[in-house]
């Protein structure tokens, strides 16, 4: 009996195994055929019209923006793979997508597991690599090692981590690299390592020196001398970042300037620190041996002290077009380096506009274009700037004195804005190397010597007969931004604006008038005050805003002001706060406490 029941159960497992493999089966069928007319609903669109090929290379070009936009520091946080979701799109796309092995060469090595299918489905196509590593015994570096093993694939290589580890990673990389067209070699500070203040010696001579085809290297934060082979003649773009060291780390200036002769298709240079250090002793720099030829440069960025800084400048002869940007450490060799910049500059285009203004509370910022622009210079649209200058100016105003009074390359400016510096600026020595300017802004309060140095008439000229000369005899646009035209104290309350009316009559008097005046967001003008100025200016540009000074320091604003309120509010009578029969007499609310102003 037992038997029966136990053939019969069996029976019916078989018949109910039957059944639903019948009905998976023709599940399968259905599924299939709904596959096959979703596919043939997306060959109606019109994106399933257009060639593989064509496809091949849209997908190719997603890809290619994903990783590049990931190594722009506004994007570090793009996930690397997001192009992957065009293979998930339909079968065919997925087919193209994964017959297309140049759509799978932009390897970014993270800790996914996708990186090594990736890495199979590139097959042999040339290898765009870009990666962290953070340690001995980081995955990704088992990742890395069989990529670098076969160089001849490799058109990219960025790499970031701690310094010692790069280091000898890239002594392993004995191939030749004869494709490789750009190295980016960079030194984490956020992997710390407990090795990190032991000496380090130099990156060894990596891909045995032949980079035949290397058109970028960007070293960060890691010693290179500059007798390295990698310095070779196909680089277009070089950047070389060294951490601050008084030290010659990185070599001698001759083995600087004969690798920069080695490079004569260099079209972009930025060195940061990079540059051989002069004995501390050395004030000046030596007279130049030699020079160097760059035909080609259009950028060149240095960021040290101004005395080494100056000291490359005068070994190098720039094209005419080049853009200079400039950061000059320290007050030694400012001279120096505005008399290179002359040098430098004498050969091209004159400029036209220039910006000085402040940045921060350290340095004097120069900007100047080789073009005549007009408004605000420090307004994000304007084009990039010819020259950019910064440079140490702590505590005193002695370095922009120097800048201007050597500087030749203001002689044929024609608009200049000034955010006002210091107050002890000697403004005429400015006006004097200035002669063509045509507009100028001013930002902020300028000095008391500003007014007398406009109004300060040359002597005139006996022998000749020739009348004397106003400064700035081409000026016919001034423009005013956040200047106070006088003073609340009742002895000099309007002097600023009796001078200034007093300099435009003496401009017309000389026949170089004011034809238009700018007043924008300026303190202690009036309507009033405007209309005297119309009645000299023919353009008188106000923005209407009437805001006065009072003589309490606490309201700087404002119209009537009673002190003797104000007085009561701030100390007012014990007894009113207080009293003894009842605590709860005190009211917070009576009470009014004022922010006085620093400063």
């Amino acid at each position: 009996m037992a038997t029966q029941i136990k053939r019969s159960s069996q029976d019916s497992r078989d018949v109910l195994s039957t059944a639903r493999k019948a009905l998976e089966d023709q599940i399968a069928s259905h599924v299939e055929a709904i596959v096959n007319l979703k596919g043939r609903l997306n060959n109606m669109a019109p994106a399933s019209r257009l060639p593989p090929e064509i496809l091949s290379e849209i997908f190719t070009f997603v890809a290619i923006d994903s990783y590049e936009r990931r190594q722009r520091p506004q994007h570090p946080h793009i996930q690397p793979y997001q192009w992957l979701s065009v293979t998930y799109v339909c079968r065919a796309w997925r087919e193209i997508a994964l017959n297309t092995p140049r759509l799978w060469s932009h390897i970014v090595l993270n800790s996914s597991k996708i990186v090594p299918e990736v890495i199979s489905r590139s097959k042999k196509a040339p290898l765009w690599i870009t990666g962290t590593v953070s340690h001995e015994g980081d995955p990704r570096l088992l990742m890395l090692e069989p990529l670098v093993g076969d160089p001849m694939r490799i058109k990219e290589l960025h790499l970031t981590g701690p310094e010692r580890l790069i280091q000898q990673l890239s002594a392993k990389w004995t191939t030749p690299a004869k494709a490789l067209e750009s190295i980016m070699l960079s030194s984490d500070l956020r992997c710390f390592e407990h090795t990190a203040f032991l000496p380090l010696n130099p990156l060894a001579n990596f891909f045995s020196g032949e980079t035949p085809n290397l058109r970028r290297l960007e070293i960060k934060r890691i010693g290179l001398y500059w007798n390295n082979p990698l310095f070779c003649p196909s680089i277009r773009t070089l950047i070389v970042h060294s951490r601050y060291d008084p030290t010659p780390k990185l070599g001698e200036l001759s083995q600087l300037l004969d690798a920069l002769e080695t490079m004569q298709s260099l079209e972009t240079l930025h060195l940061n620190e990079a540059v051989p250090r002069l004995p501390d002793s050395a004030t000046r720099i030596p007279e130049p041996q030699r020079t160097v030829v760059l035909p080609k440069l259009r950028s060149i960025t240095l960021l040290s002290d101004a005395l080494e800084c100056a000291n490359l400048l005068a070994h190098l002869s720039l094209p005419r077009n080049v853009r200079l940007s400039v950061t000059g450490r320290m007050e030694r060799g400012v001279e120096d380096l505005v008399k290179a910049l002359n040098n430098q500059l004498t050969r091209s285009g004159p400029l036209r506009s220039a910006l000085l203004a402040p940045v921060f509370s350290s340095q004097i910022q120069v900007k100047a274009w080789r073009s005549p622009l007009d408004g605000d210079l420090e307004l994000p649209q304007m084009p990039e700037a010819d020259l950019e200058l910064h440079l140490d100016a702590i505590p005193h105003a002695r370095t922009l004195d120097t800048l201007v009074n050597e500087s030749t390359f203001f002689s044929k400016l024609q608009h200049l804005q000034v955010q006002c510096i210091f107050r002890n600026w000697d403004w005429k020595m400015l006006f004097e190397r200035t002669p063509e300017l045509r507009t100028m802004c001013i930002i902020c309060q300028p000095s008391e010597r500003f007014l007398p140095a406009l109004s300060t008439v040359s002597a005139e000229d006996t022998e000749s007969g020739q009348p004397g000369v106003i400064p700035l005899p081409h000026l016919h646009t001034l423009e005013f931004t956040g200047v106070r035209f006088g003073c609340p104290h009742s002895d000099h309350e309007s002097q600023f604006l009796v001078d200034l009316i007093d300099w435009l009559v003496l401009r017309c008097n000389y026949g170089a008038p004011i034809l238009t005046l700018g007043i924008d967001q300026c303190v202690n003008i009036g309507e009033e005050d405007v209309d005297r100025l119309r009645e000299i200016v023919p353009n008188v540009e106000w923005d209407g805003d009437e805001n006065f000074e009072t003589n309490n320091p606490v309201h700087t604003w404002g119209g009537d002001f009673d002190v003797d309120a104000y007085m009561d509010d701030v100390f007012p009578d014990p007894d009113e706060l207080y009293d003894d029969d009842d605590d709860d007499d005190y009211a917070s609310d009576d009470l009014e406490f004022w922010m006085i102003p620093f400063g």
